[in-house]
């Protein structure tokens, strides 16, 4: 490769990722749901698109050319490349009760990151932002006033926001296939909710009045991750192999800052009548429980791959700003079991070249609704298509969570996952020709 080729290259990884992280200010996240109405809402599994087309697996499984954020100990078996890589997805998602339907679409991007080797097929390091949870409701409910019976109120709840981590991680193989990782985490961000009831009066001539609440809590602090992987080589002319992986996120007390105003406003135009900040900068802490995961899968290297992941959290320990209350919050769990299948890598028909990938996932949300834990399922499609080292990925996901009985809502959803990995072998020298 000559020096030019091996800039122009380069460059292009950088303008890639300075054009992704300008892009991202204008989208909106990924996820809306009435159920993130409790706690911190949606949490981010850290997939890439890669691994979303096989049902999210990603703990106990990476590979040469496309690494795998979940467990930061899988960063020790890919320290041989510098790789950018950046993921979209888009999604569309129809809510339905017993009585009404309704259709959502958001998008927004997944995850943002760069890995390079600091030690030669032995230690590599990882750098990358992406949401920690999204936060995205917009419910409406009409009842009668109690002592006016031909008044009515109506109570709009609104909340949108997330957090947001800002990561370092690093991964090292110490011995013969074992290696051990671990991950810090600057988490920031705030949540927005938004109540406002509105009173209607029992005669056309008379005034309607609304009360306005906002809550904006903002958070900032570090978290940290620990992992470790091992991986067994079963054949070596074959390349199959087996591999494992565990990550523990630790508990995490974040700081927390509460901004609370109240309004009264008066006629259609929404004309303040009264108006009182009741707090700003208040201080106060929120606690993330621990969650744990696990991974295995079994292989060869450049053929298939087949893998399942588990991950619980106790979300029973969670606590708001308020400090002790958990907001009815259960533990949660998530299943995933997936594989990917290329032809033939090395062929010269581009086509054989192809990854395909499926899955299903399955997942005990940490939501609990009229005394209901919600539960979700999905279905994983997915796609690679190299170019030279790198890829890029699609996967597709159906899936279910909630339903309509005991007055909750039913949600089908379609996600569309786009990713982007480029590979570039940055610190060497190479020769003029």
């Amino acid at each position: 490769m000559r020096f030019y080729d091996t800039m122009f290259c380069r460059s292009n990884v950088l303008l890639l990722l300075f054009s992704l992280m300008a892009a991202t200010g204008a989208l909106a996240q990924v996820g809306q749901s009435p159920y993130t109405v409790r706690g911190i809402g949606n949490i981010n599994s850290m997939a890439t698109a890669r691994n979303m087309g096989m049902g999210g697996v990603g703990i106990g499984n990476t590979h040469p050319l496309f690494i795998s954020i979940q467990n930061p100990a899988m960063l020790g078996y890919n320290a041989y490349y510098t790789t950018a890589l950046a993921g979209f997805s888009v999604e569309s998602r129809r809510l339905a009760t017993t009585d009404t339907q309704d259709r959502l679409s958001s998008g927004g991007f997944d995850y943002l990151a760069v890995a390079f080797p600091l030690l030669r097929n032995k230690m590599a390091l990882n750098i990358g932002l992406s949401p920690y949870s999204t936060v995205s409701y917009n419910l409406q409910a009409t009842e009668p006033v109690q002592g006016l019976p031909n008044s009515n109120a109506t109570v709009l709840y609104q909340g949108s926001g997330g957090l947001t981590q800002a990561y370092a991680a690093t991964g090292i193989n110490i011995y013969k296939g074992l290696t051990i990782g671990g991950r810090v985490s600057y988490v920031f961000g705030n949540i927005t909710n938004e109540v406002s009831t509105t009173m209607l009066g029992d005669t056309v001539a008379a005034t309607t009045y609304t009360a306005y609440y906002l809550n904006r809590t903002s958070f900032s602090d570090f978290m940290f991750t620990g992992g470790i992987g091992y991986r067994k080589d079963l054949n070596t002319e074959r390349q199959t192999y087996i591999m494992g992986g565990i990550s523990y996120e630790l508990e995490a007390s974040l700081n927390a800052k509460r901004f609370y105003s109240a309004q009264r406003l008066q006629g259609a135009g929404n004309s303040p009548i009264y108006s009182d900040t009741i707090a700003n900068n208040y201080p106060g802490k929120m606690l993330l429980p621990a969650a744990i995961g696990a991974g295995v899968s079994f292989g060869r290297l450049w053929h298939y791959m087949v893998g399942a992941d588990v991950r619980l959290q106790n979300w029973e320990q969670y606590q708001n700003f308020e400090q002790g209350n958990n907001e009815g919050m259960g533990n949660s769990y998530r299943v995933a079991l997936g594989g990917e299948w290329t032809p033939d890598y090395f062929s010269r028909n581009y086509f054989s070249r192809i990854t395909y990938r499926t899955g299903v996932q399955a997942e005990k949300t940490p939501f609990r609704i009229n005394g209901e834990q919600i539960n979700e399922f999905g279905i994983n499609f997915g796609v690679t298509f190299p170019v030279g080292a790198s890829g890029v990925h699609t996967s597709f996901l159906l899936g279910q969570r909630g339903k309509t009985e005991n007055d909750l809502i039913r949600e089908r959803f379609f996600r569309i996952n786009l990713g982007v990995t480029l590979n570039e072998r940055w610190f060497e020298r190479y020769r003029y020709d």
